[in-house]
């Protein structure tokens, strides 16, 4: 079996798995990450935020108003 195929198929059960706590943790952890990536010069971190909440489904954006 071709190994991406097979992580493509796990990936949405696994995120779905994982219990309402730790995911919300998950998910202000790469907002967070985004944030810094942006202030530093490397493109990569810019790159590897976007990926990250792509993978979680997310757009990164705090769109909450406090």
């Amino acid at each position: 079996m071709n190994w991406l195929k097979w992580l493509l198929k796990l990936y949405p059960n696994l995120i779905a798995s994982i219990s309402a706590p730790l995911r919300t943790e998950l998910i202000e952890f790469a907002k967070n990450f985004k944030v810094k990536a942006a202030k530093t010069p490397n493109p990569w971190d810019d790159f590897a935020a976007e990926v990250l909440c792509f993978v979680l489904g997310i757009d990164g954006e705090d769109k909450s108003t406090s």
